[in-house]
C-alpha cells in the first residue's frame, strides 16, 4: 500500500517544475537619448534707419547689429534749421525689459569765430550747440515719421534731456509702447527720434503710409538763433540695455530688481487723516516749473512736496494715476501715467533746475499724455493737471508771446477735458495771469510765499472740488 503514495508524491513535484519553467511577465522598455540643458540667448541687436534734411543719411544707417562702431549722430557742418530723423529698432531674442540713457559728454567752443563774438563775448567757453539742439523721442510704427496716434515720451534740447538718467523703454511699471509688458521675443520695436537746430514744434501727421522724405510729422524753425553757437561742438554717448524678464517680474530700468519690504511689527503713532485727493480713479499729471530760477534748496522742498503729494494720492492700478511733465527751456515728459508711484518719485528725484520758463511746452505734454494710450476714459478717470510755477514764460521765442501760446495750450487742454489747477509760488509770479489764463478760475488757483511751504499747500489741495 506504500507504493502508490510514493508515485503520486513524484508526479506531484514533477507538475510543478514543468510551471516554473514556463511563466513570463509583461514588459516594455522606452529609451530617451540625449537630454540637453542649455542657456538661452539674450543679445540686444539695435539697427538705425536715419535721415539728413529729409534726404536718407547712409553714414548713419546701418543694419541689425551691436552698437560699437555705429553712431548715431555723425553731422559736422550743421546750420540753424537743419533738422535729422533716426528709426531705432530693437530686437531681442527672448522677452526683455529695456532702457536707454543718453549722456552729454562734450559741449565746447572749437573756435571763435569773428561773427561769434558779439553774441558769445565769453568764447572760448561752455558752448551753446547743445542748449539749441532740440529732439523729439517717440514711439514709432516703424515708418520713421511722427503720426498722431503715436506718443512722444522725451522731449528737450540736449543739454537738458543728455543727462545720463535712465529712460524707460519697457518695464514691469510702464512702456512706451501701447502693449504693455517686456519686449517680445523676435519682434522688432521701434523708437523715433527727430532732431531740430533751432525751434521743434510737434505737428503730427495722419496715420499711413507716410513718406520721410516728403513728411516728418515736425516743424524745425532755425531763425531765432543767432551766431554763438558757430563752430560749437556736442558728443554724447548712447546706451541701450536689455534685462531678461523670464522670473525677474518687478525689474524698474530706475532701480533694477525690486525686492519685497519686509514687514516690521511696529506701533502705530496716529495722525490725521489727509484730506482726500481723489475722486476715485483720476488720472493726474503733474507739471512742474525746473527753470534755472530755482535754487538748490528750492528744488530740493518742490521735490519733497510733490512726493508727498504723490504719497497723498494713493496710486493703485483699479484707482489714481499719475504721471509727470516738467519745462524749463524745454518741456520734457518725464514719467507717463501710471500706478506706479515708486518710479514716478525717482522721476522727481532727477529733476535739475536750469534755463527759461517754457510753461507751453510742460503743458502740451501733460494733454498729450493725458490724451494719449495710458489715459483711461474720462467717464470713470477724470483728467487733472497741476502745475507748479515761480516764475513768468519765456520761451518760447519770441519772449514776448510766450505768455500767450502757454495760456492757449491751457485752453487747449480745457478743452480736451482737463481740469488745471496751479500752485504760484513766490512774489514773483504773475497772480491774474495764472489764475485767468492758465487755471480754470480763481478757485483752481493757490498762492504760496515759498518752496518751503508747498508741501501743505498740496496737502490740502482738494481735486474733487467737493
Amino acid at each position: 500500500m506504500l507504493r502508490p503514495a510514493l508515485g503520486l508524491l513524484i508526479i506531484v513535484i514533477g507538475t510543478i517544475s514543468i510551471l516554473r519553467l514556463t511563466s513570463a511577465f509583461f514588459s516594455d522598455t522606452e529609451t530617451s537619448s540625449g537630454n540637453t540643458l542649455t542657456a538661452g540667448e539674450l543679445d540686444l541687436k539695435i539697427d538705425n534707419t536715419s535721415y539728413y534734411n529729409q534726404a536718407s543719411n547712409s553714414a548713419t544707417t546701418w543694419p541689425s547689429d551691436n552698437l560699437p562702431g555705429h553712431l548715431f549722430f555723425d553731422f559736422n557742418d550743421l546750420k540753424p534749421g537743419d533738422r535729422g530723423e533716426d528709426t531705432i529698432s530693437l530686437l531681442v531674442q527672448n522677452p526683455a525689459w529695456a532702457c536707454m540713457k543718453i549722456s552729454l559728454t562734450q559741449n565746447t567752443d572749437e573756435n571763435c569765430t569773428e561773427p561769434e563774438i558779439p553774441d558769445d563775448p565769453d568764447c572760448p567757453d561752455t558752448g551753446d550747440l547743445a542748449q539749441q539742439l532740440n529732439f523729439a523721442f517717440w514711439a514709432d510704427d516703424g515708418d520713421n515719421v511722427y503720426e498722431a496716434n503715436e506718443t512722444i515720451f522725451k522731449t528737450g534740447s540736449a543739454q537738458a534731456l543728455f543727462d545720463g538718467a535712465v529712460w524707460t523703454l519697457a518695464d514691469s511699471a510702464s512702456s512706451i509702447w501701447p502693449t504693455p509688458g517686456p519686449l517680445p521675443a523676435n519682434v522688432t520695436q521701434y523708437i523715433g527720434k527727430f532732431w531740430c537746430f533751432g525751434t521743434l514744434t510737434p505737428a503730427p501727421v495722419a496715420p499711413g503710409a507716410n513718406d520721410p522724405t516728403q513728411v516728418t510729422g515736425f516743424l524745425c524753425d532755425g531763425q531765432s538763433l543767432n551766431n554763438a553757437s558757430q563752430t560749437d561742438k556736442v558728443l554724447a554717448d548712447v546706451e541701450f540695455t536689455a534685462i531678461q524678464s523670464r522670473h525677474n517680474p518687478n525689474f524698474f530700468c530706475t532701480g533694477g530688481r525690486i525686492t519685497p519690504t519686509p514687514t516690521i511689527s511696529i506701533t502705530p503713532t496716529i495722525t490725521p487723516t489727509p484730506t482726500p485727493l481723489a475722486c476715485g480713479q483720476a488720472d493726474v499729471m503733474l507739471v512742474l516749473d525746473r527753470s534755472g530760477s530755482i535754487s538748490s534748496t528750492e528744488l530740493g522742498d518742490l521735490k519733497t512736496a510733490s512726493k508727498a503729494f504723490v504719497d497723498d494720492l494713493g496710486l493703485s492700478a483699479p484707482g489714481i494715476h499719475a504721471g509727470m511733465s516738467s519745462f524749463a527751456t524745454s518741456g520734457s515728459l518725464d514719467h507717463i501715467l501710471s500706478s506706479n508711484s515708486v518710479t514716478l518719485k525717482t522721476s522727481i528725484d532727477a529733476l535739475v533746475a536750469s534755463g527759461f520758463t517754457n510753461l507751453k511746452s510742460g503743458i502740451d505734454l501733460a494733454t498729450g499724455e493725458l490724451a494719449g494710450v495710458n489715459d483711461r476714459s474720462d467717464i470713470s478717470s477724470p483728467d487733472k493737471m497741476v502745475v507748479i510755477t515761480d516764475g513768468h514764460p519765456n520761451r518760447p521765442l519770441p519772449e514776448s508771446t510766450a505768455d500767450d501760446v502757454a495760456a492757449t495750450s491751457a485752453d487747449a487742454a480745457r478743452a480736451a477735458g482737463s481740469e488745471i489747477f496751479v500752485v504760484g509760488v513766490g512774489s514773483d509770479v504773475n497772480t491774474s495771469y495764472l489764475q485767468t489764463d492758465i487755471a480754470d478760475d480763481a478757485a483752481h488757483y493757490f498762492s504760496v510765499a515759498d518752496y518751503s511751504g508747498l508741501q501743505t499747500t498740496l496737502a490740502n489741495l482738494d481735486l474733487c472740488g467737493e
